[in-house]
């Protein structure tokens, strides 16, 4: 049966070739675009966890999640107690102390993102396996600031240069100081490099008059589905006056527009399927009308309506077993180079970061897809599908034909 129906197929080959060309290009779509869409929502999430929040963060509750506003009036205490059960739940944890400063230099200035850090911990927490540095990261407070590259660019700074940073401390009070840049950093990061500047914790104490503590306490962990659990844990600890807030929620916002971009590239893979199925009908129903006579003979020879509804139904499960294959192929090596090698995104995310698009955006310059088997497999087995059922209704009309009447056509 199946070696009759790939005859009936080449038969007809054009009609056959755009048939299977649109189940390839439906089959493709669907795991490229879930390959790319995962890829981009995995890379929101390390961006995320990996420089500005790790797996679990505490900070201020209505702490703001957009713009250059960073209040420091409410401050995260870690006592001892938190301190050891941190120690034992988490992989590493850290405290940082953000803030607002005014950089000034002569008759410029602009707002900037100050980050205060602690050496000893810090990296644990955030890895700098994508930091590009010009110049060295602050080790003591006498360093003074390490600059975001972007940053760097628009203020025309350079390593040892001096700047003014003027800021409003716990208090609310008015500080500033002057300080060198210590280095220019390309974090790969546009939230941070467009706006951000990194300092020892001591020198961002001493600007913000902070009492030693910080404005955000992040926490990494040995598996981040765990998360859930230990910022409910960790609010307990913290009081009310502190939100915490695991990477989950803290990317749901970002997620959920790659969720609908998502539903966006499957609404068009199904209209190429669409396609594709129109194509398979019309194929399976004009070798029937074409083959009435080869019909009414394998009737009068004791073929029965069944064997001809399988018969036309197997040239469909042929064109879908081609397409999907040819299609699920060329989609999975596509998928899987670009998982391995990543899409260099920098022209793009540079130009979009100095028009502001993603300044509070995380997201790294280089992106991996998502090589996900099942994926693939459900996107082939589709295929397949929408090829058989394509091709049912024609096959019950080729089925229907009389064997005498068939073999009486011209």
């Amino acid at each position: 049966m199946i070696k009759l129906a790939l005859r009936n197929v080449l038969r007809q080959k054009k009609r056959s070739a755009l048939s299977t060309i649109s189940i390839i290009c439906g089959v493709a779509v669907i795991i490229f675009s879930r390959g790319f869409v995962g890829g981009i929502k995995e890379n929101i999430i390390r961006a995320q966890v990996d420089s500005m929040s790790g797996h679990v963060m505490a900070r201020a509750a209505d702490y703001p999640t957009s713009g250059v506003n960073h209040p420091v009036d409410v401050l995260v205490d870690v006592d001892e107690a938190t301190a050891a059960w941190l120690d034992r739940e988490a992989e590493a944890w850290t405290s940082r102390l953000i803030f607002s400063p005014r950089v000034v230099i002569g008759a410029d200035s602009m707002r900037a993102r100050g980050i205060g850090f602690d050496p000893a911990t810090d990296e644990a927490v955030f890895p700098r396996t994508t930091w590009e540095v010009l110049g060295e990261v602050p080790q003591d407070a006498d360093d003074g600031v390490l600059v975001g590259s972007s940053l760097a660019r628009l203020l025309q700074l350079d390593v040892g240069d001096e700047l003014v940073l003027e800021t409003r401390t716990s208090a609310g009070a008015l500080n500033a100081m002057s300080m060198p840049v210590s280095g220019i950093v390309r974090t790969a990061n546009p939230a941070i490099d467009m706006i951000g500047m990194f300092m020892h914790m001591d020198l961002a104490q001493e600007l913000v008059r902070a009492d030693g503590l910080g404005t955000h306490l992040a926490v990494r962990l040995s598996d981040r589905n765990d998360a859930p659990r230990v910022a409910e844990a960790l609010s307990s600890k913290l009081g009310a006056e502190i939100d915490t807030i695991g990477w989950e929620e803290e990317t749901r916002a970002l997620t959920e527009i790659q969720d609908i971009r998502q539903k966006i590239m499957d609404f068009f893979a199904l209209s190429l399927f669409a396609m594709a199925a129109t194509g398979i009908a019309n194929t399976v129903l004009m070798a029937a009308y074409e083959r009435i006579r080869e019909i009414g003979t394998m009737r009068a020879l004791g073929m029965t309506r069944g064997a001809v509804v399988r018969l036309f139904v197997a040239e469909g499960l042929v064109m879908g077993v081609i397409g999907s294959l040819v299609g699920a192929t060329l989609a999975a090596w596509g998928t899987w180079y670009f998982s391995v090698n990543g899409i260099d995104m920098t022209a793009m995310i540079d130009q979009a970061a100095q028009q502001g698009t993603y300044n509070n955006i995380p997201f790294t310059l280089i992106l991996f897809m998502e090589f996900n088997k099942l994926y693939i497999a459900v996107g082939a087995l589709f295929g397949v599908l929408v090829a058989v059922l394509a091709s049912i209704y024609p096959a019950f009309v080729a089925s229907k034909l009389r064997p005498a009447d068939a073999i009486k056509a011209n």
